[in-house]
């Protein structure tokens, strides 16, 4: 058996429930299903509060500051540390972000005849520096392992012991908790930083390259790579009120803002252009689509709102 777990916050109210239904219906060898946040959202799943973790969002701050960014760390370090805070949970999580719906039944474990179950990984094309300086210094001699794909999609299958391996290697190493050393690694000066991006910390790491090329190194028996394909609801694409009307326009994981879907029927509703799109992804035949919130919201609006919830919810903890 699976479990699923999603981390969520309030922004993620729109697609969460559509989410959850989908993992039931689709995920194979499914067991439960939990969402992590600070309240809970939804009476459709288990929920993990985040007050059970070793960390808070203020702990986070403190090493990367707080800007829009901070919480991207913080779901980060929260799905990695899920065993640590769920010893009942099964030895196999899919980590699934909440804006995702997958749309075929699919596996996502296979049972060999050595210990151990194998993981099938998902692959994207993302390529950004930083992300395997962090890894690198995170776990020194840890590099990228296959060039043409990145370990960065909507999804993964974490594996008990694979990331308790992985863990007590960094805390060997930095002689610290894992979260606190995954956050240390992103504060120094970086050769890779090109520009302003990323500054002051921001957006130098993910979760996904390092359990992925970890375990292409360590595991290479217990890692499958198993290419879905997926698509990217794109832009101001999707959403409404009574006062306005979008357009829905999608694009390929794999091969680069290609759009998908000829016609851009315009909608009253959020909810009909969800549905709208899950159908026509699925006529199409791709295995999920992905609904980001500021690919709706537009990218200023949804940095604001990230950066004014930071100085929100780490004022209420100082006082």
């Amino acid at each position: 058996m699976i479990d699923v777990v999603i981390p969520a916050h309030e922004k993620d109210i729109d697609t969460l429930d559509l989410c959850i239904e989908a993992v039931k219906n689709n995920v194979n060898q499914l067991g439960k299903v939990y969402v992590i946040s600070r309240e809970r959202l939804t009476e459709n799943a288990e929920w993990i509060p985040e007050s059970e973790f070793p960390f808070s969002l203020d702990d986070v701050s403190r090493f990367t500051g707080k800007h829009w960014r901070t919480c991207w760390y913080y779901q980060q370090i929260l799905k990695m540390c899920i065993f640590e805070v769920r010893e009942d949970i099964s030895d196999s999580v899919l980590v699934l972000d909440s804006d995702t719906v997958f749309l075929n039944k699919t596996d996502f474990i296979a049972e060999t005849n050595n210990p151990g179950t194998v993981g099938f990984f998902n692959v994207g094309r993302e390529f950004y520096a930083p992300y395997f300086e962090h890894m690198e210094r995170l776990v020194p001699g840890l590099t990228r392992q296959v060039q043409e794909y990145s370990g960065i999609t909507h999804h993964m299958v974490f594996q008990k012991d694979i990331m308790k391996r992985l863990f007590d290697e960094v805390e060997s190493i930095h002689g610290c908790p894992f979260w606190e050393a995954f956050l240390k690694c992103t504060v120094d000066d970086y050769s890779t930083i090109i520009g302003t991006q990323s500054h002051k910390g921001q957006g130098r790491a993910s979760e996904y390259e390092i359990y992925f090329n970890y375990c292409l190194t360590k595991f290479p028996n217990r890692t499958k790579i198993r290419k879905l394909n997926s698509i990217l609801a794109y832009k101001e694409g999707l959403g409404g009120n009574e006062n306005e009307t979008y357009h829905v326009g999608s694009r390929n994981n794999n091969d680069q803002h290609v759009k998908t879907m000829e016609e851009y029927p315009e909608f009253n509703t959020l909810d009909e252009s969800f549905e709208y799109a899950i159908n026509n992804s699925r006529e199409q035949g791709y295995d999920s689509v992905t609904f980001q919130k500021h690919t709706r919201q537009g990218i200023k609006g949804y940095i604001e709102d990230g950066e004014n919830y930071i100085m929100e919810i780490c004022d209420d903890s100082n006082r």
